[in-house]
């Protein structure tokens, strides 16, 4: 197969991520506005582990971000992203104490089975684990609790919505005079990738935001990887339609990725972006876990789950401060400076908020 025809082939295949479409009613669920917790995972005052733990150490997940092999690549959470999560998870339920120092009781966790998402464009990220949770007296060594749960989560990606599609268009006009003005000026190769990245980045900025340039530059860049050449030039056509493609992956980059959760142990997205998916999938895979875990403590009163409501529930229709932000409860989830556990077994449709 002759080189150019291999390049065109290339240039096709890159362009045909942009053709998966999300059906009418994810689109809808999409657009529906984000749902609130129904229940808050507090530690109880009264109680002992009320700011009273410190994560201690972290087994079974790697050091480094790597690929773990198995049926499918993918990319398991470090250790470092996990101690992390599990300090704002013990944060928000009011159990991480100021410092190690003054913690009485440490969390021991333990991986097993742990599966990352996969790296694959145009794919769902889910994320499995087998997970034990060990809390230990630390003065007398003595073990208190240990729980082990099984959970998983899943990113569900959509496709293109009707805002990338229109966005990806935009961007395909724009690249398709840009990839004949600079294939006039022999200045399309492998070499140029980063000034087509700047491009992309600027059309998606321009259309979601400047938060959106990062995920701009990327998609056109690795277009323009895909569709360079180390030497000689494109014929028009070819050009055009190298400029077409790069302009589309970046700008369908641009809207601003929306979200909502729809169960317990997964979630609905429309993000173009495959490390922001996977880094959801894994965020989701802690916090269940995690509120598996606090459910376990929850049996003898260490733990309470609060009921989440509006800043209005508990303050009526003042509109001026001071808030009454939680009782012994209620949680009030949207008052200026309020926190919550953004547990997802949480997660559920109130039927009136």
């Amino acid at each position: 197969m002759p080189f150019k025809t291999v390049r065109m082939t290339v240039l096709l295949a890159s362009a045909s991520v942009l053709t998966a479409c999300a059906s009418h009613d994810e689109v809808a669920t999409l657009r529906q506005p984000a749902l609130p917790p129904l229940a808050v995972a507090k530690a109880s005052p009264a109680r002992p582990y009320y700011r009273n733990v410190a994560v201690q150490a972290v087994e079974g997940a790697p050091e480094f971000r790597w690929f773990d092999g198995g049926g499918v690549i993918t990319t398991r959470p470090t250790r470092a992203e996990v101690t992390a999560g599990l300090n704002q998870h013990l944060l928000g339920a009011e159990m991480l104490a100021p410092s190690r120092l003054d913690a009485e009781y440490m969390l021991y966790t333990t991986f097993e089975a742990l599966r990352g998402p996969n790296v694959w464009w145009g794919t769902d990220k889910l994320a499995t684990a087998r997970v034990t949770f060990r809390l230990v007296r630390w003065r007398t060594g003595e073990l208190v609790r240990e729980k082990t749960v099984e959970a998983g989560y899943n990113v569900h990606w959509t496709g293109a919505t009707p805002e990338i599609a229109r966005a990806a268009i935009g961007g395909a006009l724009v690249g398709i005079g840009l990839g004949y003005y600079v294939n006039q000026n022999h200045i399309v190769d492998i070499y140029d990738a980063p000034i087509a990245g700047a491009i992309g980045g600027l059309e998606a900025a321009s259309i979601g935001g400047p938060r959106q340039w990062s995920p701009g530059f990327a998609g056109a860049f690795t277009a323009a990887v895909a569709t360079g050449t180390a030497a000689g030039r494109f014929q028009d056509l070819e050009a055009m339609l190298a400029g077409g493609a790069i302009g589309a992956a970046g700008a369908a980059a641009g809207p601003t990725p929306v979200q909502r959760q729809v169960a317990s142990n997964g979630e609905i997205t429309s993000a173009f972006n495959g490390t922001a998916r996977r880094a959801a999938a894994t965020r989701g895979l802690m916090a269940l876990a995690f509120d598996m875990f606090m459910n376990d403590l929850s049996r003898d009163g260490s733990v309470v789950y609060k009921t989440a409501v509006s800043c209005r529930a508990l303050n009526g229709d003042a509109r001026r401060g001071p808030y009454l932000a939680e009782t012994a409860n209620a949680y009030a989830v949207d008052c200026p400076g309020a926190r919550y556990n953004d547990a997802k077994t949480a997660k559920a449709y109130p039927s009136r908020f």
